[in-house]
């Protein structure tokens, strides 16, 4: 599989499932990427975190992220998912969230470069299909560590690394450092560097390319309320339809628990558009197809 000169949508918790993986796919994203899910969690419940490996035909290619701090709890979770038919599988080792990272997990392994190539080895030697990685510029502000990770990861049999480069503390505050995803490519130049952060248009993914030498993009919290950012922005009636569309979708899948969590969708969507506060105001009235219907007739 290559990943070099594409356009690719993040895995983001909470919003790209498989509606929303489709959505951005047929909007223009080349490669999409699951929600996280926890090496852990795959093994010990299949059923209860299968239900973040849900995905469609129309999505590939389409990778399945993984996390976990255990080299041979990723090797097997690595093994389900390609059970599961995916494209290829993706590591974490970027996430800040107390949550993962307390438990060794996401960006917590930037600290130790040595462990996050043997959790990538075993990943590789055990999947069968292509294995990536997900990785920030280190775990504290005193020391990066991108450099020493991927040169691990590469070692491993890595087919691409995505960096983010901002260290574990800034979380998504100040500016992603490009001359550090520029720094990557020149120390692999051989190898697959992918950019990611502050994205926030295509001409932003262009100059994103221009400026690091990077052999693909891949864009995250742009693409919530805007899957257009991978191709040409729709007419007012096309994204009308497509939001529509997404409502609809998510009250098949989930009942009415899927529109209920359109209403973050919706205020996403409505960004940048005039009335968008009194509009964001109505949206925990939204609980129903036809609520649903009724409001984005009404604003979109």
């Amino acid at each position: 599989m290559d990943f070099r000169g594409k356009r690719i949508l993040a895995p983001l918790a909470g919003v790209t499932d498989t509606t929303f993986r489709r959505l951005c796919r047929e909007s223009g994203a080349d490669i999409v990427v699951t929600e996280m899910v926890s090496a852990k969690g795959l093994l010990r419940d299949p059923a209860r975190s299968g239900r973040y490996l849900v995905y469609d035909e129309a999505e590939r290619p389409v990778g399945a992220q993984l996390f976990g701090a255990d080299p041979g709890e990723i090797g097997e979770a690595a093994t389900e998912v390609a059970r599961r038919g995916f494209d290829f599988v993706d590591i974490n080792m970027g996430c800040p969230v107390r949550k993962v990272t307390g438990g060794g997990s996401g960006a917590a392994i930037l600290s130790n470069p040595r462990l996050a190539g043997e959790i990538a080895r075993a990943a590789v030697r055990a999947a069968g299909i292509p294995v990536t990685a997900k990785i920030r510029s280190g775990f504290g502000t005193e020391k990066e560590t991108y450099l020493a990770v991927a040169e691990e990861l590469f070692a491993a049999g890595i087919a691409a690394v995505t960096l983010h480069p901002r260290h574990r503390g800034q979380m998504f505050a100040g500016s992603a450092d490009w001359t550090q995803i520029a720094a990557l490519k020149r120390a692999f130049p051989g190898e697959t560097i992918v950019g990611n952060g502050d994205v926030r248009t295509p001409a932003d993914a262009a100059r994103m390319l221009a400026e690091t030498g990077c052999d693909s993009v891949m864009i995250g919290r742009a693409a919530m309320g805007n899957p257009w950012i991978f191709g040409p922005f729709p007419t007012p009636e096309a994204r009308r339809t497509l939001i529509l569309r997404h409502g609809e979708e998510m009250f098949l899948r989930h009942g009415e628990h899927g529109i209920k969590e359109m209403r973050k969708h919706l205020a996403w969507y409505s960004r940048g558009i005039q009335g968008a506060a009194v509009f964001r105001s109505e949206l925990p009235k939204v609980a129903d197809p036809d609520s649903f219907r009724a409001v984005v007739g009404r604003f979109f």
